[in-house]
């Protein structure tokens, strides 16, 4: 048990303006327990957002990314430049592996998602008793809840300020712990009031409720064996009974993708009369569509990431210019989120800070690459960055003899270069 732990106890903390649960209120009860009910008439949470492939797609698009851009920790120089600083003791804990569980992959893509999906992403900072970080932990963000200071009456400690933020985790075995702001790694979504970020399946609740009710709709007409409606006439009045004996035969014999190309036969004079396609039948497709869309919008995704290429031929770039959109003004507002955080909680101001290599998401892209490359190697007019064993370290290249020079413009003397 941690110190907050000894000082709080063990007894339950509410805050002072907590609301209570109107259990009538159906979109309350939603809201407080996963998901909200929507226009289109369906519950979108977490869960069921997930069903929705645009979202599946957005969230596998950033998470992926994001996991698979390679952590370097930097030491900065007195000349405000920087260095790698590869024998930094938690090097192999931000890149390979945070904990005795997981891979740094796994770890980074959890965050990710959890910041996307339910607006805040969360990790314990475990410790030495020097203070040292020695394992990164990810909670599950349903199972925090966050407190000012005040509101746990913690102002009242020397040197505690009042907006101090302390988070209370529920394992999964029941037990509960406070944790201190210095201790929880917290990344936050869009939408921050202090205490949390707004999820985006909240905000996009209506375009993804919209989203699955067209899907149902789709999967609706299949089972319906692809047909529009239809009306049977027969020339004699028919008791109910009768009718309703046709239409269980109808809806056995002939409804469901399996039956769409069985003939429908009719009895005793019945015509079968084909009604016309209503307006909602007509826009499915084209509702789905903009449905994509939409969603792409919410999370910063280009639609033909995911799959959505009508529009591809707006970018004219082509793919790998809307790859490195998506990098600079999608993964970076994560990406600098992320880092920041590291470098106040876990670095705390030593000189260290930690960075995502993006390099790593833009390879395929080989003629920007190649041109960076030479720009970086100089020439006999301008200065080079970078030398040719760097250049082929960033490739995955073994150094070569003579490598690590770097290149220098020519002086000229007298109208003539000197080497």
């Amino acid at each position: 048990m941690g110190w907050l732990d000894r000082i709080l106890g063990r007894k339950e903390v509410s805050p002072k303006n907590a609301a209570s649960l109107n259990l009538a209120d159906a979109d309350s009860w939603f809201e407080t327990f996963g998901g909200s009910r929507v226009a289109s008439g369906v519950i979108v949470n977490e869960s069921t957002a997930m069903r929705f492939s645009a979202v599946f797609a957005c969230v596998r698009l950033i998470g992926g990314a994001i996991a698979s851009a390679p952590v370097k920790i930097y030491r900065r120089r007195r000349d405000d430049g920087r260095e790698i600083a590869p024998g930094h003791t938690i090097a192999s804990m931000l890149r390979v592996r945070p904990n005795r569980f997981m891979t740094a992959a796994t770890f980074w893509r959890f965050l990710a998602q959890s910041k996307v999906l339910q607006g805040n992403a969360y990790a314990h900072v475990i410790r030495t008793r020097s203070g040292d970080p020695v394992a990164l932990y990810p909670i599950d963000p349903r199972n925090v809840a966050i407190y000012w200071a005040w509101e746990l009456g913690l102002d009242k400690l020397p040197g505690v300020e009042r907006n101090r933020l302390f988070y209370r985790v529920t394992w999964e075995d029941g037990a509960q712990s406070m944790i201190d702001q210095d201790d929880m790694l917290h990344i936050p979504n869009v939408g921050w009031d202090g205490k949390r970020g707004l999820s985006t399946i909240s905000a996009a609740a209506q375009g993804i409720g919209l989203g699955l009710a067209a899907e149902k709709s789709s999967a609706a007409f299949f089972a319906n064996g692809m047909q529009s409606a239809f009306a049977l006439q027969y020339p004699a009045k028919m008791t109910p009974e009768a009718v309703e004996m046709i239409r269980a035969h109808i809806s056995e014999r002939y409804a469901g993708a399996h039956n769409h190309h069985k003939p429908l036969v009719l009895t005793e004079g019945g015509e079968a009369k084909q009604l016309s396609m209503t307006a909602d039948d007509a826009q499915l497709i084209q509702s789905r569509q903009f449905s994509v869309i939409d969603i792409c919008r919410f999370f910063g995704v280009p639609p033909v990431m995911v799959g959505e290429t009508e529009k591809t031929s707006s970018w004219g770039a082509g793919v790998e210019q809307m790859a490195r959109w998506f990098t600079t003004f999608t993964l970076n507002d994560h990406l600098t989120a992320f880092e920041q955080e590291l470098e106040v909680k876990i670095f705390r101001g030593d000189g260290h800070f930690a960075e995502f290599d993006e390099s790593e998401l833009t390879r395929g892209d080989t003629k920007t690459r190649g041109e960076y490359y030479r720009t970086a190697r100089g020439s006999m007019q301008e200065p080079g960055f970078m030398t040719v064993n760097e250049i082929r370290s960033a490739e995955g290249l073994p150094p070569i003899a003579g490598g690590d020079t770097m290149q220098r413009p020519a002086e000229t003397r007298g109208g003539k270069a000197d080497a």
